[in-house]
């Protein structure tokens, strides 16, 4: 263990990115998948700069955190996140995508954290259907290939293989390359993937919804997985604590294809809630 580097005691890991900082807040980075890492998150949070110290987020039995039981691990997901938000002080969470749904998923945070932050996420399963059609309508034959492979042979590198087939799921035709660059390295870990995928992905709803905590929730323009209408379209998300936002010319992963534009947004989110 260095000094930039904790773990709570049911296993979470939170790894300190950037200096630290003498301002009170803590941003806690949580990636989606599961099985991605916050090394997914790393190209985001190497180009900001925000009042505070920043961290990585890894529950336990996901990504590089690795343990003798991922699976088992991982299904405790909610009390590892809730010790590591306890963990810091004037804690805010920035989850993407299943991350994201994790926070919404668990309705203690809203008495323990100062903000959220949802980066292309939802608020329920609903997204699933209008994807899947996509999927159909795109019809990849190395995302099926590659999908038929992993079904068969469950395993990090058949995960790995499958996600850089469907790159072109998650980013613009501009920024395909930049994305696949950023897949092939990460320490994908295919159980996790696969407990969310039998307990929680297909059955998730939001328990609730953030009155009076700073919010931002904000989506690629082009994201085709959890595109921003899946918040804009209920009226509960439309409050003056919440910032809906759209970032143009971006999939799933915008600060990847549009990095000026992410950093301006949390900023404008910082200058109008946290000072």
């Amino acid at each position: 263990m260095t000094e930039d580097d904790r773990w709570t005691v049911s296993g979470a890991r939170l790894h300190r990115v950037g200096p630290r900082s003498e301002q009170p807040l803590n941003w806690l980075f949580l990636p989606g998948g599961p099985g991605l890492g916050s090394e997914s998150l790393a190209s985001l949070t190497n180009i900001l700069k925000l009042p505070g110290t920043l961290w990585h987020l890894d529950l336990p039995g996901d990504g590089s955190n690795t343990t003798a039981d991922n699976k088992a691990s991982f299904s405790h997901w909610q009390a590892a996140l809730m010790e590591a938000v306890d963990s810091l002080p004037h804690a805010i969470l920035a989850g993407h995508s299943t991350g994201g749904m994790y926070a919404l998923a668990t309705p203690q945070l809203e008495k323990k954290l100062k903000g959220l932050v949802l980066m292309d996420s939802a608020p329920n399963a609903a997204w699933r259907e209008p994807f899947f059609k996509k999927v159909q309508e795109m019809a990849l034959a190395e995302v099926e290939s590659w999908d038929r492979i992993y079904r068969e042979s469950p395993n990090n590198e058949t995960l790995r293989e499958l996600n850089l087939a469907s790159a072109p799921y998650c980013f613009t035709a501009k920024g395909l390359a930049a994305g696949r660059e950023l897949l092939k390295d990460l320490p994908y870990n295919f159980e996790s993937c696969q407990w969310s995928a039998d307990h929680f992905d297909s059955t998730y709803q939001a328990l609730w919804i953030p009155k009076e905590m700073p919010t931002l929730i904000f989506a690629g323009a082009e994201d085709l997985l959890c595109p921003l209408s899946v918040f804009k379209k209920l009226k509960e998300f439309h409050r003056p604590n919440i910032l809906l936002r759209e970032i143009p010319e971006a999939g799933h992963f915008p600060w990847v294809e549009n990095p000026a534009a992410v950093i301006a947004l949390l900023n404008e989110y910082v200058k109008k809630f946290l000072r």
